[in-house]
């Protein structure tokens, strides 16, 4: 079970950093032109109105990841016996049994979807942003 954790400090360590660089980037856009996004980023996914005479851009980003298929064997052994001797000789009889079971998990793929929200006011210019 510890084994399924051992990337998770990783794991949780990248999206910090991701999240981090995300906001910076995000926060660049405050007080550029819509234009520039456009030309930056593409169009937008959805466009919506922000009842304020100004306009909302939102782009949607999919982002996905495959964990690597693994396996996990299980052993397990009992070993009996006995032994005699005397003063020329020694013998004796051993008995056992063993098992083992492997069980495999396949790749899983993770896939996430992110939106990435910008406000735009009148005059083309951003000046919020939201990201989830």
């Amino acid at each position: 079970m510890f084994k399924r954790f051992r990337l998770l400090p990783l794991v949780i360590g990248v999206l910090m950093v991701s999240c981090v660089n995300m906001k910076e980037v995000m926060n660049s856009w405050i007080g550029h032109n819509y234009t520039e996004l456009l030309a930056s980023w593409g169009p937008p996914t959805n466009v919506y109105d922000d009842g304020q005479g100004g306009r909302v851009l939102q782009y949607m980003v999919q982002s996905s990841y495959t964990m690597p298929g693994r396996t996990y064997t299980n052993s397990n052994a009992y070993v009996q016996g006995q032994a005699t001797y005397d003063a020329n000789s020694i013998w004796g009889s051993a008995y056992g049994q063993g098992s083992s079971t492997t069980t495999y998990v396949p790749p899983q793929t993770y896939t996430q979807t992110r939106y990435r929200t910008f406000w735009i006011d009148r005059s083309g210019t951003i000046y919020r942003w939201q990201t989830n």
